[in-house]
């Protein structure tokens, strides 16, 4: 099998469904090949089952005098054990290239869903909702996956039914043509039932895209929802929805139902049909005893195949329409690319936002308070290119102009909400594994994340649940702030990194965050009391624009707005005494 995730996903064709699937299928083809080989020796060893017993049959002794061939007997009894194992050796190698080709087409998929959607950022849940994305990676993939498991079944039908036809048309002409005649009639017929199955599912689908929305919605809001009182109104609307997906699910189960039901019935008036008219070709004795029992071998073995290829039907329907939806994802076009002849580079160091006119000095640490407090972290995203109509500059070089890759491992940013994944405190802090344990744990001291190793046993090595659950809405801060710190970036924007700290965690954290980012370029986006005195600059933000610069005492002395909205307090008076500034050539300065 080979090694999952794949090192290259490859690229997709989104410009159907039909094409997504068959490039997929392209993209794994060796698989695919020697699954479907293995499948049909699997299917045939069973279709010729009949036909060698047939021939042992008529090889016995007979009714008059007794008296067979027992050398033709031994050689056909031989020959249907040889095929008992052919058919048990392929049915474990088709079982396993089976799942292989399942596997690697579902985890294809995921993969490239996830790098599309870290490469499209924003854009995707700026187009889709959350619970549709959800959706795709959960359910979509495996769906459209099984395509790939049951197609070399669906080969090895097709090639059964034709040799079955064959060798009954060797037998039995009449009898030949109703298999010729009756497997597509029967084809046909279940596959009328799979058009509205098609539909309810695509609506199924879409409404259970809905509901995951809904539900991730209220959960994320849920302390608000708490606060206003607005909990029952979500959960008539998370009701009223869940009720349309059942009764949406509970339709598609009725046609499934009548597949599954169609599936047993028709076959089985196929065979029932065929060993009719064997029993009457045998009383006429246009066949004899032999050809009867493997005519009704043959009829028997027919279930199988059929069932299959109504199985292979169903499940092609259901990966066209999880198709559809992965390409509506994959279709979202990124919202940050490079632009045609991208080759520039940058010296690094200053930090510049010429739409509010926010600079963030090379080896310094600066502070943005914006009022309103929404706006930090817009500014923040143009700081570090996550908006592709920025007009910020990192060295003097605009961002727009140098490869996104190089943005990326220069300017870190590093937003509010960031999320923790279920794990060990080392792949929390290190997910790359680049760092010693020296390394990790200084970038827990820092973060004032220690204290998280005497929550789980093992230390680094101690397990943190999905999502950090098992922890405080401050310990998981801290320690995404650790990992932030840990990759130690050239240029580092941080927005509210110590909003849900108590404030002597904050204060600490503020100190330590100074000396270690000593001599690089860091901006925090706060208006915490707690971190701005630490701080070299300050820039203060007024409906987008900077309106004054200097230090944290310098502003709270000179500009009555900025002291008001850092303090809280409208009769707040300026401090009588004003610390020295750390350089003297950086005084308050104002701006129009």
């Amino acid at each position: 099998m080979r090694s999952l995730p794949l090192s290259d996903p490859g690229t997709p064709d989104v410009s159907s469904p039909t094409r997504f699937l068959l490039r997929t299928a392209a993209q794994q083809w060796r698989p695919m090949v020697a699954g479907s080989a293995i499948g049909t020796v699997w299917l045939l060893s069973q279709a010729v089952l009949p036909a060698a017993i047939g021939r042992a049959v008529d090889a016995g002794p007979d009714e008059p005098d007794g008296q067979g061939d027992a050398a033709a007997l031994t050689r056909w009894s031989l020959l249907v054990l040889a095929l008992a194992v052919v058919t048990a050796w392929a049915a474990i190698a088709r079982h396993r290239f089976g799942v292989t080709n399942w596997l690697t087409a579902c985890f294809r998929t995921l993969q490239q869903v996830g790098r599309h959607t870290a490469r499209a950022g924003t854009a995707v849940t700026a187009k889709l909702p959350q619970g549709e994305v959800l959706a795709s990676i959960a359910s979509d993939g495996p769906r459209l996956a099984d395509a790939f498991d049951v197609t070399q079944r669906a080969v090895a039908s097709v090639a059964a039914v034709v040799v079955v036809a064959v060798l009954v048309l060797r037998t039995s002409v009449p009898i030949g043509l109703v298999i010729l005649v009756g497997v597509p009639a029967v084809m046909a017929l279940l596959l009328l039932v799979l058009r509205p199955l098609q539909e309810r599912q695509r609506l199924h689908r879409k409404l259970s895209g809905e509901l995951t929305s809904i539900g991730t919605d209220t959960v994320r809001g849920l302390r608000i929802l708490r606060g206003i009182g607005g909990e029952e109104v979500f959960l008539d609307r998370y009701r009223a929805k869940s009720q349309q997906v059942r009764a949406a699910g509970v339709r598609v189960a009725t046609w499934e139902s009548a597949l599954e039901a169609l599936q047993i019935l028709v076959p089985g008036l196929l065979v029932a049909s065929l060993v009719w008219a064997g029993a009457r070709a045998t009383a006429r004795g246009d066949v004899t005893a032999g050809e009867l029992v493997a005519l009704y071998g043959y009829a028997a073995f027919l279930t199988s195949p059929l069932r299959m290829l109504v199985e292979a039907a169903d499940k092609y329907v259901r990966a066209l329409v999880a198709a559809r939806r992965l390409i509506t994802l994959l279709e979202v076009p990124a919202s940050v690319v490079d632009r045609p002849g991208t080759a520039a580079t940058s010296p690094g160091g200053t930090l510049t936002d010429p739409e509010s006119g926010v600079t963030a000095a090379a080896g310094r640490l600066t502070a943005v308070v914006c009022d309103p407090p929404e706006d930090a972290a817009v500014l923040a995203r143009r700081l570090a290119r996550f908006d592709d109509d920025t007009r910020a500059t990192f060295g003097g070089v605009p961002l727009r102009d140098l490869p996104v890759a190089e943005v990326r491992a220069r300017v870190l940013l590093a937003e509010d909400d960031a999320q923790l994944f279920s794990g060990t405190i080392r792949e929390q802090v290190d997910p790359e594994r680049v760092h010693d344990d020296a390394e990790v744990l200084a970038a827990l001291e820092v973060a004032d994340a220690r204290d998280v190793l005497d929550l789980v046993d093992g230390g680094l090595a101690g397990t943190v649940t999905e999502r950090g659950r098992s922890l405080s809405g401050g310990q998981r801060q801290r320690l995404a702030l650790a990992r932030v710190l840990a990759r130690d970036p050239e240029a580092l924007v941080l927005v509210e990194p110590t909003s849900a700290v108590d404030a002597h965690t904050e204060a600490r954290i503020a100190g330590r965050l100074r000396r270690a980012r000593a001599g690089r370029t860091t901006v925090v986006a706060t208006a915490s009391p707690l971190v701005l005195p630490e701080v070299d600059d300050v820039c203060w933000v007024r409906d987008g624009r900077v309106v004054a610069t200097g230090r944290h005492a310098d502003l709270l002395a000179t500009d009555p707005g900025y002291r008001v909205f850092v303090t809280r307090d409208a009769a707040a008076p300026a401090p009588d005494t004003v610390p020295a500034p750390r350089t003297p050539d950086r005084t308050v300065k104002e701006h129009p």
